[in-house]
């Protein structure tokens, strides 16, 4: 079964994964990414290290007019070029994990909203690292 996870924010906030990894060790989240990958353009496979162990997450960003018949009532006013990257994975829970936390550090301190589509919510950032913490202390 595929699981996703949507980070809508603007385009100019999508860093790339060199930037993601001094937020990652900033924040102490246990992701390493492979270096220098734009986010904005990358598509596909996207390796991440989950605490030091090889794992990784379908990424691929997206227009915001691509969703708009999925977010109709969504207020994209506070964004300007907004994008959504969407995170997909299997059954794997470790994928999972790299899923939140990676989502976790693109929405940590610039406006973006994390969306949940499997329970249908918009979850803050603090949520999402509170469920990706809770899991990988849960011995992924």
């Amino acid at each position: 079964m595929s699981m996703t996870l949507y980070v809508i924010l603007t385009l100019s906030d999508v860093p790339n994964t060199t930037a993601l990894n001094e937020k990652a060790a900033r924040l102490k989240t246990p992701l390493e990414f492979s270096e220098n990958i734009d986010l904005r353009t990358h598509s596909g496979f996207l390796p991440i290290k989950l605490g030091g162990e090889p794992s990784g997450v379908e990424t691929y960003t997206s227009p915001y007019s691509e969703f708009t018949d999925y977010f109709p009532d969504f207020d994209i006013s506070p964004y300007k070029e907004p994008v959504v990257i969407t995170f997909r994975w299997g059954g794997d829970l470790n994928e999972m994990v790299v899923a939140l936390n990676s989502a976790y550090l693109l929405s940590h301190d610039v406006v973006a909203t994390v969306f949940e589509p499997q329970s249908g919510m918009f979850l803050t950032s603090e949520q999402v690292k509170e469920g990706a913490d809770a899991m990988f202390a849960d011995g992924l």
